[in-house]
C-alpha cells in the first residue's frame, strides 16, 4: 500500500510540475502561502489577524483538544516574532519538549473528530465505536497517509467500520461515498436521486463492491448476495459492481474487484476525493468548508470546484500528509483570523470566520487541564478514570451537532456544567488545585488572582471593565475565607460561561 501512495506521488508530481516537498514545504509553508493568494481571489483582502491568546487557545483545541495551560501560554510569548508558526509546528509535528506528550494528543484528538464524520450522531452502530477510534489512533500517530487510510477503510479491513455500520453493503456504501467523496448516495438506494443525476443503479453498483462480504442476522429489506460473483441482488434486480463516474464496470468481477475500487476512490486522479477531504479539514479547522456543504460537493459551483480541485491536488502533492495539511490551514491568514467579520466589505466577498463548538471530550480535557485535575489511574480523585468524564461525555454527547458551527445543548447540559461533582471540586477553596494554586501564590496580588483564573479557563485576559467589577465585588468581603469563596465564585461563573464551550 505504502509502495502505491509513493507511485501516486511521483505520478502528480509530474503533472504538477514539482519534484520532493521543500523543507518549507514539509511545514506547510508553501501550502500556507498559496492559500492566503487564492483566498483572496475567493473573499477579498486578507482579514484582520486574532490576538495572540485567541490563536493559543484555537490551536490547542483545535489540535490537541484542550485548552493550553498558563505555563504554555507564558512558553509561547517567549517563543518570539514567528511565535504562531513555531507553536504550530509543535502542536503538529510534535518538536520541542514535550513532542511525546503532544503526538499522543494531536493522534487522538483527530482520531475523535474522525470518528464523528465516519459516524456521525444519530448513526446506529453495531458494536463499541471506540474500536474504530482506536484504529485511527494508531494511524494518525503512525504518520499513515490520508490516501491509506481512506484505502483500508475502503477496503473493509481490520478497522471495524463494515460491522459498525451493521455489516451491509448498502450502508457501508452510503457511508463511504458520504465521507470519501462528498455525495450522498443513499436517496439513490430505492430510487433514482430526485435532485442530483445519481441512478439507482450507481448506488447499488457501489453495494456491489461489499456483496460478498459475511452479513450479520437476518435485516429486514436487505440486499442479498447474488449468483453472478461481483454482484448484489436488490428487489429482484441483480447490479454489477461498478465505479460512479468510470464508464468501464468491472468485467472481471472477483474478490481483488473491493481493493481495485479502494485505490480508484482515494487515487490522486479521482476528482472527489483530494477535494472532500481538504473541504473536510478545512470545515474541521476553520468551522465551515471551502464549500459549506461537505457532503453535497456535486452541488457546487464551477468556481467552487476549481479551488477545491485545485487545494486537493496540492494535497495530493504532499503525499496526503495530514500533518502538512493541518499546518498549512492553521498557518494561514484564514485560520489566525478573527471571529467577527468586517463590516465594510462586501458580503460576496467577505470571509467570516465563524464560532465553533468544542466537543464533549475537548470540553472535559480542557476542565481537566484548566482545573489542574490528576490524571493518574491510581488516583481516587481522578476524574478521568472515576467515571465523571464518561458522564459528562455522555451528556454533552445527547446535543452534539452534525457540524463545527451546531450548538443545540439545553439544559440537562447547562445543569451537568453548573452542578456537577467536577464543578463543585472546582469552585471549593479546600478541594481546588487550580484555587488553591492562585490564593497560595505568594507573589501574586489580587489583580493577578484574576487575570490567571481567565487565562486558565478562557486562555484571555479580562478586559479592564471585568477586572474592575471583579475587583471591587473581592473588596467588599470582609474576611479571608469570605474572600476566598469569592474566588470559587468567580471561577464558578468563567467555567459556566458560554464562552468556555467555544472556540473563538
Amino acid at each position: 500500500m505504502r509502495s502505491l501512495a509513493v507511485l501516486l506521488l511521483v505520478v502528480l508530481s509530474g503533472v504538477l510540475g514539482s519534484s520532493r516537498p521543500t523543507q518549507a514545504d514539509s511545514r506547510g509553508e508553501d501550502l500556507a502561502a498559496w492559500l492566503d493568494q487564492r483566498g483572496q481571489e475567493l473573499f477579498g483582502p486578507l482579514p484582520t489577524r486574532c490576538d495572540d491568546l485567541t490563536f493559543a487557545r484555537r490551536v490547542y483545541l483545535d489540535v490537541l483538544g484542550r485548552v493550553p495551560s498558563v505555563s504554555e501560554l507564558r512558553d509561547f510569548e517567549a517563543l518570539g516574532d514567528r511565535r504562531r508558526h513555531t507553536l504550530i509546528d509543535q502542536l503538529v509535528f510534535g518538536e520541542g519538549t514535550r513532542a511525546e506528550v503532544y503526538q499522543r494528543l494531536a493522534a487522538a484528538n483527530l482520531a475523535r473528530q474522525w470518528r464523528r464524520v465516519l459516524l456521525p450522531p444519530g448513526t446506529r452502530v453495531n458494536g463499541a465505536p471506540e474500536t474504530l477510534e482506536l484504529w485511527l489512533q494508531d494511524a494518525f500517530a503512525r504518520k499513515v497517509p490520508f490516501d491509506e487510510m481512506m484505502r483500508r477503510l475502503t477496503s473493509a479491513d481490520a478497522s471495524g467500520y463494515y460491522q459498525l455500520l451493521g455489516s451491509l453493503p448498502e450502508n457501508y456504501a452510503a457511508h463511504i461515498s458520504r465521507v470519501a467523496l462528498g455525495v450522498r448516495m443513499e436517496c439513490a438506494q430505492c430510487h433514482d436521486h430526485p435532485f442530483v443525476d445519481w441512478k439507482q443503479s450507481d448506488f447499488w453498483g457501489l453495494a456491489a463492491f461489499y456483496g460478498d462480504m459475511p452479513r450479520v442476522g437476518d435485516v429486514a429489506n436487505a440486499s442479498r448476495k447474488a449468483k453472478t460473483p461481483g454482484s448484489i441482488w436488490y428487489e429482484g434486480t441483480e447490479y454489477a459492481a461498478k465505479f460512479l463516474w468510470d464508464p468501464a464496470a468491472i468485467e472481471k468481477p472477483e474478490r481483488a474487484a473491493r481493493t481495485r475500487f479502494a485505490t480508484w476512490l482515494t487515487s490522486a486522479a479521482n476528482p472527489n476525493f483530494s477535494a472532500t477531504a481538504v473541504n473536510r479539514f478545512w470545515q474541521l479547522l476553520v468551522g465551515r468548508g471551502l464549500f459549506p456543504d461537505v457532503e453535497n460537493l456535486d452541488l457546487a459551483m464551477p468556481d467552487e470546484r476549481e479551488v477545491l480541485d485545485e487545494f486537493g491536488q496540492r494535497f495530493a502533492a504532499t503525499g496526503f500528509s495530514v500533518d502538512q495539511l493541518t499546518a498549512a490551514i492553521c498557518k494561514s491568514a484564514w485560520y489566525q483570523a478573527e471571529s467577527a467579520a468586517s463590516e465594510d466589505a462586501p458580503t460576496s466577498q467577505r470571509f467570516t470566520r465563524t464560532l465553533k463548538v468544542i466537543s464533549p471530550e475537548q470540553v472535559f480535557d480542557s476542565l481537566e487541564q484548566s482545573l489542574i485535575l490528576p490524571v493518574s489511574r491510581i488516583d481516587p480523585a481522578s476524574s478521568r478514570w472515576s467515571g465523571d468524564r464518561l458522564q459528562l461525555v455522555s451528556r454533552l454527547s445527547e446535543t452534539t451537532g452534525t457540524t463545527p458551527e451546531d450548538y443545540a445543548a439545553g439544559i440537562p447540559q447547562a445543569l451537568m456544567l453548573m452542578n456537577g461533582k467536577m464543578t463543585s471540586d472546582a469552585i471549593s477553596s479546600e478541594r481546588s488545585r487550580l484555587l488553591r494554586a492562585v490564593l497560595d501564590s505568594p507573589f501574586f496580588n489580587q489583580q493577578d488572582r484574576i487575570k490567571t483564573l481567565y487565562l486558565a479557563v478562557l486562555t484571555r485576559e479580562p478586559s479592564a471593565a471585568e477586572l474592575s467589577s471583579l475587583s471591587d465585588y473581592l473588596e467588599t468581603q470582609s474576611t479571608e475565607t469570605a474572600r476566598e469563596h469569592a474566588y470559587g465564585e468567580i471561577l464558578w461563573a468563567l467555567l459556566n460561561s458560554p464562552e468556555f464551550v467555544l472556540c473563538r
